[in-house]
């Protein structure tokens, strides 16, 4: 399919239907941070509709492994649908149906033994501390893994920020941008700001 026909589709769908997707501006930055990192092995965690998804693997080498994981069927349903109409559907392994904490095991071993080169989290913002341990006691996470999370600082993800900023096994920067979800049915909405946050496991 044609990619940019396909992220302009969902991103004209957003502005008439409230939906969780990173968005225009954070997914040129998501797209930038892929293609310098150069990934062989990516993990997401929530994948919704597929939108990063797509975006992502458009700045992938061939033979890349991406496994994404979405809690609720319905979603992962129509993510499949979207990720294969992009043309990526060969390298994607989509795990649906469980948490990630529920999933995490089988992702190591689809990985089996390799550490992710980048990860991008963007699902339950509660989750993003205890998956991240859960990450590095399984070795998904491994030196010099790219772990980039969205929405730290709005709505915020608890306990995350500080563990990944105060922690010396991080190096950590913030790369502002505007919330994704722009309420543009309330007469007062004015974007709230936001930030993705990059790590990287030394």
């Amino acid at each position: 399919g044609d990619l940019g026909a396909i992220i302009s589709a969902i991103d004209k769908f957003g502005d008439y239907y409230p939906m969780y997707k990173c968005g225009d501006e954070k997914g040129l930055i998501l797209e930038t941070l892929v293609k310098d990192a150069n990934p062989k092995h990516v993990v997401e965690l929530g994948t919704f509709l597929g939108y990063s998804a797509v975006r992502m693997n458009s700045q992938l080498q061939k033979g890349a492994q991406f496994i994404t994981v979405e809690a609720k069927p319905e979603n992962a349903d129509v993510a499949r649908s979207i990720i294969e109409y992009a043309g990526f559907g060969d390298q994607v392994t989509l795990l649906k149906g469980r948490l990630a904490k529920d999933a995490l095991p089988d992702v190591s071993k689809i990985l089996n033994g390799s550490s992710a080169d980048f990860v991008f989290l963007d699902h339950f913002k509660d989750c993003y501390l205890p998956d991240l341990k859960a990450m590095e006691q399984l070795g998904i996470v491994g030196k010099g893994s790219v772990i980039v999370a969205d929405n730290v600082l709005y709505p915020g993800a608890p306990g995350f920020l500080e563990y990944v900023s105060d922690s010396s096994r991080y190096d950590t920067r913030l790369i502002p941008a505007k919330f994704e979800y722009d309420q543009k049915w309330k007469p007062d909405w004015t974007p709230q700001d936001d930030a993705i946050s990059v790590s990287v496991f030394l």
